[in-house]
């Protein structure tokens, strides 16, 4: 299939998906208090936190691997990379277990939502894997069913649960934790059919692909630092507490609808970029590059001419003072966009220390402008922060490749 048409697919796939997503944020602004929504934030971004340590870090490795070797041999480095997450849930569930009293109070919700943390984390994991191998095939119809059936399982679970039942901000948190178990039971039967679970583990093997995928770990726990313990902040620091986490993580959904767009056009272009490469390709920056740039400012300058649009019509009386987040955020998630465009060239030259330099680096800043703005400023102090840390994160991402390629299209 040719590459615009597969764009073409994972955007419409996307948009879908932000479309589900902004209904269940519609819906739940106008059910549930900003307290109950600040829960539901807090709860979400500690999943965020569980999900490197779960996977550890195996999915960029298996995306670039697919590119690299036979079909024969691909099966058993698939089987003998899943024991790492296998291995992780067991320990982090007896920890969860073993530390469910301080999380419970840190998170405002009851032990059993702690227990569960573990294996909702794995079933995601599970669901992306999928959504990684049906892309790699150049199967967006396939990728199109993982993305947007968990979305639509979400949503009706949330609709029954929160408006049906009226259990608020527990019937999100369980529709969010069974979604991806029912999308996660197809994801294993493909993955027999695709023959990709071998008989034995290759325990030897298994402990390589570990120290290769341990710098992806520290590069997905970044995603949590950057985009999510900012909330853990605004509890701590700002004067309205969880109320304020509420607001806050509104304004953070409605502008992660940049992050699923530039995600959306990333399913294509990473792909195409490694394969690229892979024919020989080198000495410059692709000109797909400069084009996937180009189209993440224009997703940013038309979210913000839609977020008063989306303020107006769509969101609750209680949840308007968070369009001010909105607004910020969007720019972060254009710097990490950029990012995102310079990171593939690391990814694919193996260069594992670069990408955990970058991650640490911007771990370091985040936290760092946290802790000074957030006391200061609030909310807003943490928005600045975010999109300091990914411009900081964007610019050395770049100078490092520049090692390797010539900006030239």
């Amino acid at each position: 299939m040719r590459l615009h048409k597969q764009v073409y697919i994972y955007f419409l796939s996307y948009f879908i998906n932000a479309a589900l997503s902004f209904a269940i944020v519609s819906l739940l602004t106008h059910y549930l208090t900003t307290y109950d929504y600040g829960i539901i934030n807090l709860y979400s971004s500690f999943l965020i936190l569980l999900m490197p340590f779960i996977s550890g870090g195996i999915l960029y490795p298996l995306s670039v691997e697919y590119f690299k070797r036979p079909r024969e041999s691909y099966g058993a480095y698939f089987s003998n990379a899943q024991a790492i997450p296998l291995i992780s849930l067991a320990l982090f569930t007896v920890l969860c277990i073993a530390f469910q009293q301080p999380l419970s109070q840190f998170l405002r919700v009851s032990a059993v939502w702690i227990w569960i943390m573990p294996v909702t984390a794995w079933w995601i994991m599970l669901n992306e894997t999928a959504m990684m191998i049906t892309r790699n095939k150049n199967r967006p119809f396939h990728f199109a069913f993982f993305s947007i059936g968990k979305n639509l399982a979400e949503i009706a679970l949330t609709a029954g649960l929160v408006i049906g039942l009226h259990w608020a901000w527990q019937g999100r948190l369980l529709s969010a934790a069974l979604a991806p178990v029912l999308v996660g039971v197809i994801s294993i039967y493909l993955f027999y059919r695709w023959q990709l679970v071998a008989k034995k583990v290759d325990w030897l093997t298994t402990r390589r692909i570990f120290l290769l995928c341990l710098p992806f770990v520290f590069e997905r726990l970044a995603v949590f630092v950057l985009g999510y313990s900012d909330k853990y902040f605004i509890d701590r620091y700002d004067l309205n507490g969880t109320k304020e986490v509420g607001l806050y993580g509104l304004g953070s959904q409605l502008a992660t609808i940049i992050y699923v767009v530039v995600i959306s056009m990333s399913s294509a272009y990473q792909p195409h970029l490694f394969k690229k490469l892979a024919e020989g390709f080198k000495g410059k920056i692709h000109k797909t590059t400069i084009w996937y740039i180009a189209a993440c400012l224009v997703t940013v300058a038309g979210m913000y001419i839609a977020i008063p649009l989306l303020f107006r019509f769509f969101i609750g009386s209680r949840f308007q003072d968070a369009k001010p987040y909105a607004y910020i955020l969007c720019s972060g998630y254009f710097m990490w966009g950029i990012y995102n465009a310079f990171q593939a060239y690391l990814i694919y030259l193996e260069k594992s220390r670069q990408i955990l330099l970058i991650s640490v680096l911007g771990m370091i800043s985040s936290l760092s402008l946290n802790i000074f703005m957030v006391p200061r400023y609030g909310a807003q102090g943490a928005a600045v922060a975010s999109v300091i840390t990914y411009s900081v994160m964007a610019i050395v991402c770049f100078l490092l490749v520049r090692k390797y390629f010539i900006l030239k299209a």
